[in-house]
């Protein structure tokens, strides 16, 4: 498929190719950032509303386009007496518009850059779809097992570090939304199991490394010796043989 890239503007094949949303996502062969290719309506039918959606929950920089049959449910709206202030960082509210009293972020430093926002261009798409899911997910009445099927889907797409994030500022304006509240601890709970796991297969790697270095090292140290000792012995026998009459 011939593409105009959106972004670098070269022209070529299209290096891949998804269906995301109703809308058809082409990935550049140069760049290999991903666009919207939206189909062209029937001529006897009305175009379909396009709708564009950026990240606002944690301020990542990438739109989405994606065709809608209609405008999506509106969520309840935040309840009254929060604090003021959010922490962009980690979703917490508090009065105080200096530093974050949960993970200590100074807000003045997050005007400046945000890196826990940054993403590999090649997961763009991958974090569009969960972001997208997400916010249909808790636009509607959500029961657990929606919100297990939600969890399952960003654990698949690689994106369980981004759907906890969004869960943490979604719950930051609707503290009340229990079923958000337990589908978060779930999610952390599989990224806490997860990164103890690749810490003890980190250590027993180490632990492997270290003892086969000992290994070698020892044999080294033997192997020395003996050859030391080899040495020695066949001195002492040249001056004995100086001593024989």
């Amino acid at each position: 498929m011939q593409i105009r890239c959106e972004h670098c503007g070269h022209e070529g094949e299209a290096a891949d190719a998804r269906s995301v949303e109703g809308a058809i996502w082409v990935v550049c062969g140069s760049c290999g950032e991903a666009s919207p290719l939206i189909r062209p309506p029937k001529p006897d039918a009305p175009a379909p509303p396009v709708e564009s959606t950026r990240y606002a929950t944690t301020g990542v920089s990438v739109a989405v386009e994606r065709v809608a049959v209609g405008p999506p449910p509106k969520p309840a709206s935040p309840a009254a007496g929060l604090p003021p202030h959010k922490c962009p960082k980690c979703g917490h509210r508090q009065d105080d518009a200096l530093a974050c009293h949960k993970c200590g972020l100074v807000f003045a430093n997050a005007q400046k850059r945000r890196p826990w926002e940054e993403i590999p261009p090649n997961r763009k798409v991958a974090f569009g779809r969960v972001e997208s899911a997400f916010r249909r997910l808790v636009a509607e009445d959500s029961d657990a097992a929606a919100h297990a099927e939600f969890e399952a889907f960003a654990v698949k797409e690689q994106a369980a570090d981004h759907a906890i994030r969004l869960y943490r500022h979604h719950l930051a304006d609707y503290p009340s939304d229990e079923v958000s509240q337990m589908a978060l601890n779930g999610l952390v709970q599989r990224a806490q199991m997860v990164a103890q796991s690749l810490a003890r297969e980190q250590i027993k790697t180490t632990v492997s490394d270290a003892s086969r270095a000992l290994k070698w090292g020892l044999a080294a140290v033997v192997v020395l010796l003996l050859a030391a000792a080899g040495f020695w012995v066949i001195r002492l026998m040249k001056a004995q043989q100086h001593l024989l009459p």
